[in-house]
């Protein structure tokens, strides 16, 4: 048991009281552990089913499917380790759950309807004159994938300068044939939206969950932009997303506002490269 005997403050009420918590945290991290290694388990039984269910049909999206489940098992065994060095922590507790989250909800709304229509991953037929074009349109399909918001209803605006006061910003870092980074900064407003939409959660702060959620959501959006970029000629890479919140945030390349109903998200990019800016 976590509790100690050097803990008593030798009055018997509230050294029970603590003794009770003491019991329910360590009941807590022993559910964690269950439902962390229910998962881990879990999800190696249905990525093989899953694989061997596409190979018996011969789904010519196998291998970018399987490249998917091995990092999402990845991930997982990253936070096993973490939560193990941290003591299953609250916070890294509602990092994975963020993580999991959006990735198990893209995963089934979009990736997994592909089998069954026999498709690969393809971007939608739009003509781009920039690389931000591509960022931004793949921000918004997957806002519309993931959370219903209509594409119809937005409005777009394009700077030649970033320039972000949004509420929480993601940053993600391009290497390869474009080197630089891509920021999403969103309002706390759309944060919360996009969120409680996906996770039908009641939602107030920018909270671990949240943040780790966005950082997936925004992974996912630069994941999909680098294979329509590579349908370009431009092949590149992404680095894990960073959150950051507050604060003013500018950067020394183009981006898009793109104002919806429910809240507004910058997309900046940044090339190392100017060369490569345009895409031919």
């Amino acid at each position: 048991m976590m509790w100690k005997d050097s803990y008593r403050l030798g009055i018997e009420s509230i050294d029970q009281q603590h003794m009770e918590l003491f019991r329910m945290t360590e009941a807590l991290a022993e559910t964690c552990k269950e439902v962390l290694e229910f998962l881990k388990d879990y999800v190696i039984y249905h990525f093989k089913d899953e694989e061997a269910y596409q190979a018996s049909i011969h789904y010519s999206g196998i291998e970018a499917h399987k490249a998917e489940h091995r990092q999402f098992t990845q991930t997982v065994l990253e936070y096993e380790k973490c939560l193990k060095e941290n003591g299953f922590d609250r916070k890294t507790m509602k990092d994975l759950a963020g993580t999991v989250t959006v990735w198990l909800i893209y995963h089934v709304v979009d990736t997994d309807q592909k089998i069954v229509a026999g498709e690969e991953y393809t971007s939608r037929e739009t003509s781009f004159h920039k690389n931000i074009d591509v960022f931004a349109n793949s921000a918004l399909e997957i806002m519309e994938t993931m959370a219903g918001l209509d594409r119809s209803k937005v409005q777009q605006q394009t700077t030649s300068l970033y320039h972000s006061k949004r509420d929480i910003s993601i940053t993600i870092e391009l290497v390869g044939d474009l080197k630089g980074k891509v920021v999403f900064g969103f309002s706390k407003e759309l944060a919360l939206y996009l969120i409680q939409t996906m996770t039908m959660m009641e939602l107030r702060t920018l909270d671990e969950l949240v943040r780790s959620a966005l950082c997936e959501l925004t992974n996912i959006t630069c994941g999909n932009a680098t294979v329509a970029l590579a349908k370009h000629g431009l092949h590149c890479d992404i680095r894990p997303p960073v959150a950051s919140q507050g604060g003013d945030y500018n950067i020394d390349g183009t981006g898009v506002r793109i104002d919806t109903a429910f809240g507004c998200l910058e997309v900046g990019v940044q090339i190392e490269n100017p060369e490569k800016q345009a895409i031919s």
